[in-house]
């Protein structure tokens, strides 16, 4: 009888202590597993303010706090806190590890920018035989646009509409011209790039046909007397600045002009304006720009000798940089695509 006693305590002991460890256990598991733990995080996070909502990758964040990519999808946001973040499930624990402990958020060092050697300038290099002969000289004072001139332009004629302004400025471009050189021989030249007629007539006139600047600029293209008469005698042609198509039509013969006798002087006949594979840099297209403006006399493309290397490349002498700068903007930024 002592026996049997003693076995039901030890079996009475023995369930007690069974029943204890699964209540634990269940316990344990749900505090960890609940289904609204990390959903409630998550919208807690989420939904704190715009700007956190807006940062849904690290990249993208507005807060200043970093979040390590790793664990961007259990964090939810880089100002949830340290407590949430580094609690809310299993997986951001494991991802601020694998950080290495880089810094107490867990993003990962940043390494600085590799700097990349500088590529010289190509030497200018003048074209073999035939080439386009140097410009008149310059007018004392370089032409300015009426849209920058103090001075209020005239309107001796009604402009035609932007959509007439932009076709024929596309037409005119579009012409792969044949200059010929009073040496000899002739020039081939490619067509000009739209975005750079576009942005010049922009740039001088707003695409107004009609307008009649303070120093004599005629119409779309701003077009001097004396350009009028140069490039007719240059191409043969007759046009009038005083319309439209005869306008466009002078402004890019000067453009193509300016194409001829800085790519025939300087880069050997090559007559592209796109950035160079090497530098990225538009030695030609910047000289172009400029020399619309200022006068082809008064821009230039010399050899200067690089104080660092010692070694001979080439450099821009260009007293319209802010000119070229606005043009160049205006290729990339297209506003006639938006006005009305």
């Amino acid at each position: 009888m002592k026996l049997s006693t003693a076995r039901r305590t030890t079996v009475l002991v023995s369930a007690v202590a069974v029943s204890t460890a699964v209540l634990a256990g269940c316990g344990t598991e749900s505090a960890d597993k609940h289904p609204n733990a990390a959903s409630s995080t998550t919208l807690t996070a989420a939904g704190a303010t715009p700007s956190e909502t807006a940062g849904a990758s690290p990249s993208a964040s507005a807060t200043p706090a970093p979040t390590d990519s790793a664990s961007a999808s259990a964090s939810h946001s880089p100002s949830a806190g340290p407590s949430k973040s580094a609690k809310a499930t299993p997986s951001a624990q494991s991802g601020n590890a694998k950080s290495g402990g880089g810094n107490a958020a867990g993003a990962p060092a940043t390494q600085p920018p590799v700097e990349k050697p500088a590529i010289p300038a190509p030497v200018p290099t003048a074209k073999p035989g035939a080439v386009a002969l140097p410009p008149p000289p310059a007018p004392p004072v370089p032409h300015v646009p009426p849209l920058q001139s103090g001075c209020q332009p005239s309107k001796p004629q009604p402009d035609e509409p932007k959509a007439t302004v932009g076709a024929a400025l596309t037409a005119a471009a579009g012409q792969s011209r044949v200059l010929t050189l009073s040496s000899g021989g002739t020039d081939k030249l490619p067509p000009l790039p739209v975005n750079l007629v576009k942005a010049i007539a922009w740039q001088e006139s707003g695409w107004q046909s009609g307008i009649l600047a303070c120093d004599g600029g005629i119409g779309t293209m701003q077009v001097m007397q004396n350009t009028v008469s140069w490039m007719n005698g240059k191409y043969g042609t007759s046009s009038d600045p005083k319309t439209l198509n005869g306008n466009v039509q002078l402004g890019t013969q000067l453009l193509d002009w300016l194409v001829a006798y800085y790519g025939d002087s300087s880069f050997g006949g090559k007559y592209d304006l796109s950035p160079d594979p090497a530098t990225g840099k538009t030695p030609l297209l910047d000289l172009v720009i400029s020399a619309y403006n200022a006068g082809a006399g008064n821009v230039h493309y010399n050899t200067v000798t690089d104080p660092t290397t010692g070694e001979i490349v080439g450099s821009l002498d260009i007293p319209n940089p802010k000119y070229v700068s606005n043009v160049k903007a205006l290729m990339a930024s297209q506003p006639w695509n938006k006005a009305g």
